[in-house]
């Protein structure tokens, strides 16, 4: 099995800094407010200089006083790199990512799609996505990421296709590399940079040395996460999980200055109204949702929100949702809902009996549903009090879709 690995660097970071990104500066993206006060995504002079992705803060600036801390734009981000797996996907490739700017594929199955070679995969995912970006193949994710991560990058985007890892070359292309490789790929967090540190300090500095050893040595002194590491380093990963395509369906809605408190809340309701009338939802119930908002001062804030069982009831959503917007770190200036999960279209459970009122509700439901396929999903809209003490007429209501229960 040949895995493909698409690799954009600091995307993250590099979404964030904007037009104001400068690669030969150190950089790092500041803390989110209200999270643990550590640095995220780094710039390569930040890195030579020590500083690394979760180190705290004031360590971050000891050792790099110029360090420039840039604000985080989470939901931006996870736009753009949702339009990036959309366009892998469109090539047929059946995508995993954990981590933005980091996709890998199965190669196998497509290369007869794109002239009969892995290179041609490559070449094709890299006109797809239409973006600089490293590219690389290897018999699995961590030695791909590594094929990737040594390409040099072109100016349409399009990698070299040398980067491509055989069986036979496997070992003897891993063994070279840091144990500092394994960085991010194990379990990411203290443990993870206790086991490198641990591995440096005993002269295990490479992949190489740290393959030669047995079994029974690391599992006694590191455990179970030694052992992934042993496995990583032998070139034998986990077969990939890819992600089931996802449907388009989001909304956004753009906030008065000054929105807070309760016209928050009415906005939010809103906006899950909107993302159930959408005519792209078809009926099916919703697992998962993210939630942002681009922040008034600049950069922005996201949230994952699971639902637990599928559900298509608005009250349960809102509820679900509206104590994440106490997490804001600012004035928000646009509210945007996004459906990262679908579940099954939402049935009628049976009922041994009906009363009337529910009869009703289930004709009103049925007619609401018949007039929007007839005449667009603005057809029935209801008005909603937002701030009726406002003398801006705008502020004082607002239409939304009519629920269809």
């Amino acid at each position: 099995m040949t895995v493909a690995c698409v690799l954009i660097p600091r995307f993250a970071l590099r979404v964030a800094a904007g037009r104001s990104w400068q690669a030969d500066r150190p950089a790092a993206l500041a803390p989110v407010p209200g999270s643990r006060q550590v640095v995220g995504e780094t710039s390569r002079p930040a890195e030579m200089l020590g500083v690394h992705a979760g180190m705290a803060l004031g360590e971050a600036l000891s050792r790099c006083p110029s360090l420039r801390l840039v604000t985080p734009d989470p939901a931006q981000a996870a736009e753009l790199w949702e339009q990036i797996l959309r366009r892998l996907e469109g090539i047929g490739a059946a995508v995993e990512s954990t981590s933005e700017g980091e996709a890998f594929f199965v190669v196998d199955g497509l290369t007869g799609l794109h002239g009969g070679e892995v290179d041609g995969v490559l070449r094709a995912a890299g006109e797809a996505i239409a973006t600089r970006a490293l590219l690389g193949a290897a018999p699995g994710r961590f030695a791909a990421a590594l094929a990737a991560g040594r390409r040099r990058q072109l100016p349409r985007g399009v990698g070299d296709v040398d980067g491509v890892i055989s069986d036979r070359v496997l070992f003897p292309f891993l063994r070279p590399h840091p144990v500092s490789t394994l960085r991010g790929r194990i379990d990411p967090g203290k443990a993870e940079d206790d086991l490198i540190g641990a591995l440096q300090r005993l002269g295990i500095r490479t992949l190489g040395r740290l393959a030669e050893l047995g079994d029974d040595q690391i599992a006694d002194r590191f455990g179970a996460l030694g052992l992934q590491a042993l496995r990583l380093a032998r070139g034998e990963d986990q077969p990939l999980r890819p992600r089931s395509p996802k449907e388009d369906l989001a909304s956004e809605l753009e906030l008065p200055e000054g929105t807070a408190g309760a016209q928050l809340e009415r906005a939010l309701g809103l906006l899950v109204d909107r993302l159930l009338a959408a005519p792209a939802r078809r009926g099916r119930t919703l697992l998962a949702v993210r939630l942002g908002a681009p922040l008034c001062a600049g950069g922005s804030w996201s949230a994952e929100q699971g639902f637990g069982r599928p559900t298509a009831a608005a009250p349960t959503i809102r509820s679900l949702l509206a104590p994440r917007l106490e997490a804001l770190p600012g004035p928000a200036a646009a509210l945007r809902l996004r459906a990262t999960a679908l579940g099954p279209p939402a049935a009628d459970q049976l009922e041994l009996r009906i009363d009337g009122e529910e009869n009703r509700r289930r004709r009103l439901s049925a007619a609401v549903r018949e007039v929007r396929a007839a005449a667009g999903p603005e057809a029935l809209l209801r008005v909603v009090d937002l701030d009726t003490r406002s003398r801006v007429p705008e502020r004082r209501f607002m239409l939304s879709p009519f629920p269809e229960r």
